[in-house]
């Protein structure tokens, strides 16, 4: 008998703004030609875009392996016109078995802020009451790359390239590569070709393994980037900022433009720094520090302690993102509504009413637990959460 794959719509939260999903179940091969039809017409429409969210299973007895998958509509159209060769099938990561969809989450994409991070900071400031408190000042920290090869090399890209084959990239063609980006794609084997720029799991774990970046140094870096440290500028300078010129500056973020005075090249501002007074020197900790690759449509990513309200569950997550104002405000985390942040559903009872019980600025932290898309709803609904910057603040 033919199994009909399962389509149904999710029961809507309290998040009433929200659309509920798309949900598609029990995918096999005997409704797989039903279920690509059904979702190539949703795909399709142009009066909605959809996040496309699916878990990937394991069909090995042995073996329990679940993943996610998250799609915008672009890359899983893409996706779509490559499934015939697949039927939604691949390769297992841990025991080489075969992997298919087991379901597909459809989320009707929201519309975010076309504002820059800096813009959407300065709005908030000019219309907050931090000037009544505090004294704002920008923050600069130039890590444009600087050449300290003997003889110089042409240009960064060449100082960079050089860097690459001394600590990391190992070109394995006859005909060696020039850059790696024209190295990496050669060696590229992803199944979709969208996957340029974000390979594939088995791609670029064959590519990390192949390329594993080794310090050189006496004493040994912990990472790429602190490798790196003595090949970069390491200006970093303050400004004051006025109200009047912050109100005067917020049309164009190119107003937070400044030329480095050691290596000659612009950069764009990193951080807003609230003081009680002035301070004495660049390297005195603020009473706030608004960083602004953390910043996305108007909230602020923090490290947040979460509650469920309906099994009592905690958890933390450094992907929480509450709203700009209230992290200017220094509004505590228990008093916080529920459109003051992106909540996460709980992972026991997939609860989406959930709280946050305290918040804080994010730190440096030797090991990281991957981010659930899954339970996140600004990854869902409006853009995947990812890593932007490694600049975390001063810290005492």
């Amino acid at each position: 008998m033919k199994k009909d794959c399962l389509y149904t719509t999710c029961i809507k939260s309290d998040e009433d703004s929200l659309p509920p999903p798309i949900v598609i179940r029990d995918i096999n091969e005997q409704n797989i030609d039903e279920t690509l039809q059904r979702l190539r017409k949703l795909n399709q429409d142009d009066n909605k875009k959809y996040r496309v969210y699916g878990i990937w299973s394991c069909q090995s007895r042995q073996c329990s392996n679940e993943w996610e998958s998250l799609y915008t509509q672009k890359s899983f159209k893409v996706y779509l016109d490559k499934t015939e060769f697949h039927s939604f099938k691949r390769k297992c990561w841990m025991c080489n078995s075969k992997c298919q969809f087991s379901s597909i989450q459809l989320y009707e994409q929201q519309q975010i802020s076309k504002e820059s991070n800096v813009i959407q900071i300065v709005r908030q400031l000019v219309n907050s009451t931090v000037y009544s408190k505090y004294l704002v000042y920008g923050h600069w920290i130039c890590r444009n790359w600087k050449c300290g090869h003997k003889p110089q090399c042409r240009n960064k890209s060449e100082c960079q390239d050089k860097w690459q084959y001394q600590n990391k990239w190992k070109c394995p063609h006859n005909r060696r590569c020039h850059k790696v980006e024209q190295c990496r794609k050669k060696m590229c084997n992803c199944r979709c070709r969208y996957y340029l720029s974000n390979h594939e799991r088995h791609c670029q774990n064959k590519w990390t393994k192949l390329n594993e970046w080794k310090c050189n140094h006496e004493s040994k870096c912990r990472n790429e980037w602190e490798c790196q440290w003595e090949c970069k500028c390491q200006n970093e300078w303050l400004k004051k900022y006025t109200l009047e010129e912050l109100e005067k500056y917020q049309s164009s973020e190119k107003n937070f433009r400044q030329l480095c005075k050691e290596c000659n090249q612009w950069s764009q501002i990193s951080s807003f720094r609230l003081y009680t007074q002035q301070p004495k020197n660049k390297n005195e900790i603020p009473a706030i520090e608004i960083i602004c690759h953390l910043g996305w449509n108007n909230h602020y990513r923090v490290y947040g302690d979460w509650n469920c309200c309906g099994c009592d569950v905690y958890w933390p997550s450094a992907f929480t993102w509450i709203s700009l104002q209230k992290f200017m405000d220094e509004i505590p985390g228990e008093s916080l509504n529920q459109g003051d942040f992106y909540t996460q559903k709980c992972k026991k009872c997939e609860n989406p009413e959930n709280k946050i019980l305290e918040y804080a600025p994010l730190k440096k932290a030797e090991g990281k637990k991957p981010h659930t898309r899954g339970v996140c709803i600004k990854c869902l609904y409006y853009d995947s959460c990812r890593q932007t910057g490694t600049y975390l603040g001063l810290t005492s």
